[in-house]
């Protein structure tokens, strides 16, 4: 019982770090030897079996399911009115025991619905919520797990206003972030936490879909007459940047190459491009517009494929380029319009040779 009293304290932060735990992680072992030299100081010793370091926590994890055990008994004691909660102390303690839980088991979705009700009637605060929410889903573990994700989104539908007010009830029934107005900040917060969440945990398919479902609402910003535009249209041209450059350094994540083609399928979708002026200088490109765009889109695919030839996720990049490009972009390609997998190198490697000839299979049925 002991342990999970220390845990839930020290999960809330502490005074000199204003409260803000800046990271959990889950760590090998049960604390019983202590914290390294380097960290052996008095203030550390106060903290075991945790390490503690500048707002940035570790828990061991014999020790964290321990607490885990005691916790569920006692969230089930309390959990029957978490709305009507006998005294503020009871609410609270509901949000440590919650809080204790989702760390070790990030899938216990009765945990959620009651941060959900205190949330909803006023017994949580949001900016806490949000980050204990941040540090929550670096870690592992956690980071893959689509209910944390859903979470977040649904916190941010009710911190924020949305444009029609009418459609609001409507709109937040759904796990969509499209017509919520959220600041550059909160949303260039949100492209951090996604990319941190994926080093953590490579491909991670549900931290990118939170990064699409936030860009839906930039772009959507991007393109209203408001005085921010300009700010939200200098945002998204980071985000473009950053998506082309996390491929060009994870070219194995098929879910960032996913992400970075429905980004241009949401861009192309209207006439109107909605980037910021400077825009074609900074992305090398004479001027911006949707055939420039595409035929980018299709160059760079191109470019790391005879880079990484023997990268099954570049010759599915290729593929998804030459759908959204179409056929003019590819047929002017001297290289593209031939049955000759768009001039891929015929190196000795089998692994090659078998992407390129499942890529002229895929050309032939696309061809007729």
């Amino acid at each position: 019982m002991k342990r999970t009293e220390d845990l839930r304290t020290v999960m809330e932060g502490t005074p000199a770090d204003g409260g803000q735990r800046l990271s959990i992680e889950v760590i090998p072992g049960d604390g019983s030897d202590g914290p390294p030299d380097w960290l052996s100081d008095a203030d550390q010793q106060a903290y075991r079996p945790f390490l503690y370091v500048e707002g940035h926590l570790g828990v061991p994890r014999k020790v964290l399911y321990k607490a885990y055990v005691v916790a569920v008994r006692e969230f089930a004691k309390l959990r029957p009115s978490p709305r009507s909660a006998s005294s503020p102390i009871d609410a609270e303690r509901l949000a440590h025991l919650s809080a204790v839980i989702l760390l070790a088991n990030p899938a216990h979705q009765t945990a959620l619905n009651t941060r959900k009700q205190l949330f909803s009637s006023g017994l949580l605060d949001t900016s806490k919520e949000l980050q204990f929410l941040s540090a929550l889903l670096v870690v592992r573990e956690c980071s893959k797990e689509s209910l944390l994700w859903h979470h977040r989104r649904w916190l941010l539908r009710r911190i924020v206003t949305t444009d029609v007010v009418a459609n609001a009830r409507c709109i937040r029934q759904e796990d969509t972030l499209r017509d919520t107005v959220l600041s550059t900040e909160t949303l260039r917060s949100e492209f951090a936490i996604v990319a941190q969440a994926c080093e953590t945990y490579p491909r991670n398919y549900f931290a990118w879909i939170h990064r699409y479902l936030c860009l839906e609402a930039l772009v959507m910003l991007a393109r209203s007459p408001t005085p921010f535009q300009q700010a939200y249209r200098s945002l998204l041209l980071e985000e473009v940047l950053f998506a082309r450059t996390w491929i060009e350094r994870h070219i194995s994540d098929y879910t960032a190459v996913h992400y970075f083609c429905n980004m241009h399928l949401l861009l192309l979708r209207q006439e109107d491009i909605p980037l910021p002026i400077d825009a074609a200088r900074t992305l090398d490109l004479d001027h911006i517009d949707n055939l420039t765009l595409r035929t980018a889109l299709y160059a760079h695919a191109k470019s790391l494929l005879a880079s990484y030839p023997e990268h099954e996720t570049m010759w599915l990049y290729l593929r998804a380029a030459i759908y959204i490009c179409g056929t003019d972009v590819y047929a002017a390609d001297p290289d593209g319009a031939h049955d000759r997998g768009l001039g891929a190198p015929a190196p000795s490697k089998l692994l090659v040779l078998t992407h390129a000839e499942r890529h002229r299979a895929w050309l032939r049925r696309a061809s007729t």
